[in-house]
C-alpha cells in the first residue's frame, strides 16, 4: 500500500474518532442514564421545564432548570452505578462530575477565578498608585487590566453556572485576553514608532472583530479557538524572551515579563492533563487557574517598573534636546 493511501486511511480514522467523541461522553451516552433522566423528568418536572416542587433557595438565585437538575442528580447516579460495577468514572457531555457546592457547578474553578479577579483589581490599584497617567504605556496597560478584569469575571460566572450565553462569554472573554497581552508586548517593543503603532492596532482591531463575530454568530468551533489562543500565547512568548535577551542589561526589570511568559507557560500544562476531579472539586483546569493568580504579580510588576522607566527616559531625552536646542 502507498503512502499516499495509508495518509488518507489515517486521516479518515483520526476524524472518525474525533466526530465519535464531540457527539457525547461515556456518561451520557449509558442507558442508565438516559433511564434515570427520563424518570426524573416524568416525577419533577412540569412541561415547561419547571419544577413540579420549589426548589432551594440557592437553585432559584441560580436560575437552574429542573432539567438541569435532573442531570446533575443523574450524573451521579450514573457515577456510582459505574464505579459499583468496577468500571472507570465517566465524562458527561464533555466533562467530568463535579459536587455541586451553594448552585455553583465547578466550586473550585469558581474559587480560583475570583482569585484571578481579585489578583487583576488590586494589583491595577497599585499600578495605578505607582504609575502615573501621563507616563509612556499607562493607558495601554489599563485597557488590558480592564480586559483582564472583565475576562476573570466571566470565567467565574461561567464556572458557576455553565449555559450557552456563559460558555460564549467565558471563552470569547479569554480570547481577548490573550490577543491584547500579544498587542500591548507589540506596541511596547516597538514603542515611538508611529508607523507600527497604527498596523499593530488595525490588526488587532481585525482580529478582534472576526473572532468575536464567529463567536457570537453561533458559529462556534471551540477546538479552533484554543489553537488560536495556543498560537498567540507561543507568538507572545517568543516575542517576549527576544527582547527580554535584547535589554536584559539595559532594562534590569525587563526578566519580570520574561519569567511571568515562562511560568504562564509552564502551568498550561496542567491544562493538558485529564484525570477525574480530585475530592470530586479540584480538576487539572482548576488547578491551572489556581496556578495563574499568583503571576498577575510578576507582570504588575513589570508594567510600574517600564512605566517608570519610560517616564525618566523620556524626560531625560526631552531635557538633552532643550539643553542643545539653547
Amino acid at each position: 500500500m502507498s503512502k499516499t493511501k495509508l495518509k488518507w486511511i489515517f486521516n479518515l480514522v483520526l476524524q472518525s474518532y474525533f466526530i465519535t467523541t464531540v457527539i457525547g461522553s461515556t456518561g451520557d451516552r449509558s442507558q442508565f442514564y438516559s433511564l434515570c433522566l427520563s424518570n426524573c423528568r416524568d416525577n419533577n418536572c412540569k412541561a415547561d421545564n419547571d419544577f413540579k416542587v420549589q426548589p432551594s433557595l440557592v437553585l432559584r438565585s441560580l436560575l437552574w432548570t429542573c432539567e438541569e437538575d435532573c442531570r446533575y442528580g443523574c450524573t451521579w447516579e450514573t457515577v456510582r452505578y459505574f464505579t459499583s460495577h468496577g468500571l472507570k468514572v465517566p465524562q458527561f457531555h464533555g466533562k467530568w462530575p463535579f459536587i455541586r457546592f451553594l448552585g455553583c457547578q465547578e466550586p473550585a474553578s469558581v474559587v480560583f477565578s475570583i482569585l484571578n479577579l481579585h489578583g487583576h483589581v488590586s494589583m491595577y490599584w497599585k499600578f495605578k498608585r505607582k504609575a502615573r497617567a501621563s507616563d509612556p504605556m499607562f493607558y495601554i496597560w489599563t485597557y488590558f487590566s480592564v480586559v483582564c478584569i472583565h475576562g476573570w469575571f466571566w470565567s467565574f460566572v461561567f464556572h458557576a453556572r455553565d449555559t450557552p450565553f456563559t460558555e460564549v462569554m467565558d471563552y470569547s472573554s479569554a480570547f481577548v485576553m490573550v490577543l491584547t497581552l500579544w498587542y500591548c508586548m507589540l506596541l511596547r517593543v516597538t514603542y515611538k514608532n508611529n508607523k507600527m503603532f497604527a498596523v499593530i492596532t488595525c490588526g488587532y482591531l481585525s482580529a478582534l472583530y472576526t473572532h468575536l463575530s464567529h463567536l457570537w454568530s453561533g458559529d462556534i468551533n471551540y477546538d479552533y479557538n484554543m489553537k488560536f489562543n495556543v498560537v498567540i500565547g507561543i507568538l507572545t512568548f517568543i516575542l517576549t524572551m527576544i527582547w527580554w535577551c535584547w535589554n536584559r542589561k539595559k532594562l534590569p526589570y525587563v526578566h519580570l515579563i520574561g519569567w511571568f511568559n515562562i511560568l504562564t507557560v509552564l502551568v498550561t500544562v496542567l491544562e493538558v492533563a485529564d484525570f477525574p476531579p480530585i475530592f470530586w472539586v479540584f480538576d487539572a483546569h482548576s488547578l491551572w487557574h489556581a496556578s495563574t493568580a499568583p503571576l498577575t504579580i510578576l507582570l504588575y510588576r513589570f508594567m510600574i517598573a517600564d512605566c517608570s522607566h519610560l517616564r525618566t527616559y523620556y524626560s531625560k531625552l526631552t531635557l538633552d534636546v532643550d539643553h542643545h536646542i539653547r
